[in-house]
């Protein structure tokens, strides 16, 4: 009940939490999130010592655990996380998991969702009880999914390999829905999960027991890297903070010099989430919730895996950065909203509408929306600029120069950074005079290198690639 305790100090004025934030220059309300995310650790251990050997008290515990921690974080207003809670269970149980669940399920989520937006958000980053919402949002979209594929399974229809994972074939009982929204190591940022993993993590289906020392390490590795993009996220954004990227001084910057400070900037600001989600994964790997089988002989506990690092650090194209980045909505979006729209016969248009629906889960400020516009004409660029310059012999020859590959290498780095940049900067401000003042400073070069591409650039390449004599090489076939 640490939760209820600090807020008690904060009622009588004796809580320290002002006073962290203003010694390094954040908001209160970010500092009480960052403490809630870190004590998701210590109640992971806490549950394995005390808990775990009394199966009836393994849902009580997450939900009292989760509650505590919206109540420090939001107050009464958490009554709103509950409200879908109680509405899903009631529609499952009475008209059945099926098509009509789904429907009313996801009405209800994203309308709730977005009349929270309209009643809190503001020009700032806002803390209010809609960031667990949004989460709570798609775990209970995904989790209506689930019980209609699992009537699908009992009337013998097919289903994928992935939807086979997370099938359920019985309505859980209302205890164990609210356990499930309220797992404390996810409730405020993520990531998301299945059901299926939070049922078979609190029934013993993991290998808890046969060697804790693993998982435990792995944790404490991830605790580590959480702790260390925080602290490159406080430096990063003290040296590239959006103040400066909004003053007269920064238009006095050559061009250059701009689109690489907004994409060096971006890149610090993306370690903010980065940082969130290493540590929650830390704490969902302490409790075991992200075992996700036997791979090359070895348990593995990557899934809750939300970023990838590596991947993220040495990107050189957007799709890497889809790939590393948000994993787990990321699935979302592919498995419950990508493909659900296969109806369609488009794969352009079933993205369209995927980004369309995250950018509208994000919030309604312009900024979401444009931020999403971007990423679909990058990727739409990349996915018909790769086949063509990859198949001429010249682009294979630097590649098989090791000056040239670092060179190319080089370039393709600073183009994922300075656009990545690009795209982030009305995601960040995200009403209309502001990101659009920084695009002016920017002489809006990302509409201009990605808009005209199809109708433009596109023939022009091809044209030149054939003028020019460039040799082709042409996709083996079998």
């Amino acid at each position: 009940m640490w939760g209820l305790a600090l807020s008690f100090l904060g009622w009588v004025g004796l809580s320290p939490t002002p006073y962290i934030a203003s010694a390094i220059g954040a908001t209160d309300p970010a500092i009480k999130l960052f403490l809630s995310i870190l004590m998701g650790y210590p109640l992971a251990i806490v549950y394995h010592k005390h808990i775990r050997q009394n199966p009836e008290w393994r849902n009580p515990y997450f939900i009292i655990t989760g509650l505590d921690m919206a109540w420090y974080n939001f107050g009464p207003t958490l009554y709103h996380n509950m409200i879908p809670v109680v509405v899903i269970y009631l529609t499952s149980v009475f008209l059945g998991p099926g098509k009509i669940n789904c429907i009313i399920t996801f009405v209800f989520n994203m309308t709730y969702l977005l009349a929270g937006y309209i009643g809190t958000e503001s020009e700032d980053y806002d803390i209010t009880w809609t960031m667990p919402h949004c989460v709570l949002t798609l775990k209970l979209i995904a989790l209506s999914f689930d019980l209609w594929d699992g009537e699908k399974m009992k009337n013998g229809k097919e289903l994928s390999a992935n939807n086979k994972k997370t099938a359920l074939v019985n309505v859980p009982s209302f205890a164990e829905m609210v356990g499930f929204v309220y797992f404390p190591s996810c409730f405020l940022v993520g990531p998301i999960f299945s059901f299926k993993r939070y049922h078979d993590f609190i029934t013993d289906k993991f290998p808890l027991d046969k060697n804790p020392a693993e998982y435990e390490g792995q944790a404490m590795t991830k605790m580590i890297q959480g702790l260390a993009y925080v602290i490159a996220h406080q430096v990063g954004v003290g040296v590239f903070n959006a103040r400066y990227r909004q003053s007269a001084e920064f238009w006095e910057a050559s061009i250059f010099s701009r689109h690489v400070y907004c994409g060096l900037w971006a890149h610090f600001v993306l370690y903010k989430y980065i940082s969130c989600w290493l540590l929650t994964e830390a704490s969902c790997i302490r409790f075991g919730l992200s075992y996700n089988g036997v791979k090359n002989s070895e348990d593995t506990w990557d899934g809750c895996n939300n970023i990838r690092l590596m991947r993220f650090e040495t990107a050189t194209k957007f799709h890497h950065y889809i790939e590393s980045f948000n994993c787990n909505t990321n699935h979302f979006a592919a498995e419950y909203i990508y493909k659900r729209l296969k109806f369609l016969g488009n794969r352009e248009a079933s993205q369209f509408f995927t980004l369309l629906f995250l950018a509208v889960w994000h919030g309604t400020r312009s900024g979401y929306y444009v931020t999403f516009l971007n990423e679909f004409l990058i990727i739409f660029m990349e996915k018909e600029l790769e086949p063509i310059i990859s198949r001429t012999e010249i682009y294979h020859k630097v590649w098989d120069n090791t000056a040239g590959k670092y060179i190319l290498y080089a370039l393709l780095k600073l183009y994922t950074i300075v656009y990545m940049g690009w795209s982030l900067v009305p995601f960040d401000l995200k009403v209309y005079n502001k990101w659009m003042g920084v695009y002016a400073s920017l002489y809006f070069s990302g509409f201009l290198l990605f808009i005209p591409w199809a109708f433009a650039y596109k023939p022009l390449l091809k044209y030149g690639i054939k003028a020019l004599n460039i040799r082709r090489i042409e996709p083996k076939t079998e």
